[in-house]
């Protein structure tokens, strides 16, 4: 990747990391491309356990599309490719059988808020703000942000985001469930990378069929997620890494687990 996007990757955990802070991360149409691009690098790389998603600097995570530029667009086919790039990256993105971490670096604004409702955690740094303010644009969400969030928060809390357009504080954002974690200042950093690494020692199967499930679950009917949650437990049942974690109690050691 090029400046707009960067994606590094070590011992089995990716950064995908929006580099743009002059412009406080918004993503125009390279980094929009670029984005797309690198979630489906990762989704390819066997070797990747957990992508962590964050921007540049301590001003912004992402602050949606870049304005100065789509500005230059009205016509409808701009906003078609703001929709269909950003959307399919972000439905990829809950596709992928990893779990992916967002680090809240600063203030996420517009669709950095939806980018974040298609990640599985999210850690926030306690100067971070958070805004739904599509409609303070006299638009309505477009990268698939109000279904992930009425799953996420349910109607009332979608209701009121959404439609006020307020800002709100990294603390707030935690009472109410969008952000798992918000550490002190300059601790981000350190919390991410503790979580990223505890991921890394879990069984992959199990992970990826667990973050199968509980998609499946906000979409489908108790049936259709029963009869998944039957067949993977059944499959998962005689993989290496269950038989490992069987003779590690046994042993009464630590299970080392042999990954995807």
């Amino acid at each position: 990747m090029n400046q707009e996007i960067s994606l590094t990757q070590q011992n089995g955990i990716a950064t995908l990391r929006v580099n743009r802070p002059a412009a406080r991360n918004a993503l125009n149409w390279a980094a929009q491309e670029q984005f797309a691009a690198a979630v489906a690098q990762v989704g390819s790389d066997t070797a990747v356990r957990v992508l962590i998603i964050t921007g540049t600097g301590d001003k912004a995570f992402v602050s949606g599309g870049d304005l100065k530029e789509l500005s230059q667009h009205p016509e409808p086919e701009a906003g078609a490719r703001l929709n269909r790039v950003m959307r399919d990256a972000l439905v990829q993105l809950t596709q992928l059988p990893i779990p992916v971490i967002a680090a809240v670096n600063g203030d996420a604004f517009g669709g950095g808020c939806e980018i974040l409702t298609a990640c599985d955690l999210r850690l926030a740094a306690s100067h971070a703000r958070f805004c739904f303010a599509q409609v303070r644009n006299a638009l309505c969400t477009g990268w698939g942000g109000t279904e992930r969030l009425v799953n996420l928060l349910g109607r009332a809390r979608a209701l009121d985001l959404l439609l006020t357009a307020r800002i709100f504080n990294a603390q707030e954002a935690q009472g109410m469930g969008l952000v798992q974690q918000v550490a002190d200042e300059g601790g981000l950093e350190t919390a991410v990378s503790q979580l990223a690494h505890s991921l890394t020692q879990l069984p992959q199967h199990a992970l990826a069929a667990t973050k199968r499930l509980i998609y499946a679950a906000s979409h489908t009917t108790p049936d259709v997620v029963n009869q998944l949650e039957t067949e993977l437990f059944v499959n998962l049942w005689a993989e290496p890494d269950h038989l490992e974690a069987l003779a590690a109690f046994q042993e009464k050691r630590k299970p080392v687990f042999g990954g995807r």
